[in-house]
């Protein structure tokens, strides 16, 4: 068995296989600690850890992950711990490097442990001096944090964010087609100023008034058939909510804020047939059917 594992690491080597070094990923030092290091996460690869004696190296994942298990290749030369999205390795024996695999509840980590426990000098000669470390966190080579980052993960994210809100906006908009009624006029008393929308317009179904970005959005009525101010179901719209979409048209508004402040609006060419459509509700995706009937 021992000559065909041989001969197997022979003819790796012959044919240029340098498996042991370009399979590692080398993480980043910080440029104001040489010894806290990053690494971008990679699935498919393996992390190296330089571990220096007397010494924990503390290793940071994303915090929106829970921890489920570990391994050791050899677990006897090692101590681990973890606390939430935090885990501690320290190397307890020489010359005990390993491997080790955390798992969490959305990654595997994969990880190479390698033991220093000595330093090497190049004396006046040339020669080479090999000693005991005395004081391990000066150790260029250390690692004393390691800290994934996950720029793909983010940048999915933000795309994500940024893609909803698109599509977000883009029903609210469908929701507004069709041709535009902007022929509105509204009192324009002074003190009420504060108050009064800057544009008016409807699609001869909804109706929308625009305010000033960050205003307080005062209450909007329409006058029903019975001349009574009425409350309609109104939301805020648009990329600063500053747009109060009402879910009808009217001949007649009232803008009002408290019991002091009102403005008139009135619909200059209100037709409420204009608006219909075949379905016989305010969407054409959404057709009213008679209860019990056929249609």
């Amino acid at each position: 068995m021992k000559k065909v594992v041989l001969s197997a690491v022979i003819a790796m080597a012959l044919a240029g296989t340098t498996f042991n070094a370009a399979a590692l990923q080398a993480p980043k030092s910080s440029p104001y600690d040489f010894r806290i290091k990053t690494v971008v996460y990679n699935p498919v690869d393996v992390v190296r850890i330089d571990a220096v004696a007397g010494l924990f190296t503390h290793i940071v994942v994303s915090p929106d992950e829970s921890y489920i298990t570990h391994a050791f290749g050899d677990s006897a030369g090692w101590i681990f711990s973890h606390k939430l999205n935090h885990y501690f390795v320290k190397p307890k024996t020489e010359m005990s490097d390993t491997n080790l695999t955390i798992v969490t509840d959305k990654r595997s980590y994969n990880i190479v442990l390698h033991y220093i426990g000595e330093t090497t000098t190049k004396n006046a000669d040339g020669t080479e001096t090999k000693s005991f470390i005395k004081t391990p966190w000066s150790m260029k080579q250390a690692t004393l944090q390691l800290t994934y980052e996950y720029p793909f993960d983010e940048q999915k994210k933000a795309s994500s964010v940024a893609e909803k809100k698109r599509l977000t906006e883009k029903l609210r908009e469908s929701a507004f087609a069709g041709p535009k009624n902007y022929q509105y006029e509204m009192s324009d008393e002074p003190e009420m100023a504060d108050i009064q929308p800057i544009h008016v317009w409807d699609n001869y179904r909804f109706t929308r008034f625009e305010f000033p970005e960050n205003a307080d959005l005062p209450q909007v009525y329409y006058i029903s058939s019975s001349g009574k101010e009425t409350l309609p179901n109104c939301r805020p719209v648009g990329e600063h909510n500053n747009i109060l979409e009402c879910q009808n048209v009217a001949k007649e508004w009232r803008v009002r804020l408290g019991w002091t402040k009102v403005v008139g609006i009135k619909n200059i060419n209100y037709v409420p047939s204009a608006g219909a459509i075949s379905t016989g509700t305010a969407s054409p995706d959404v057709r009213r059917v008679q209860k019990g009937g056929d249609n």
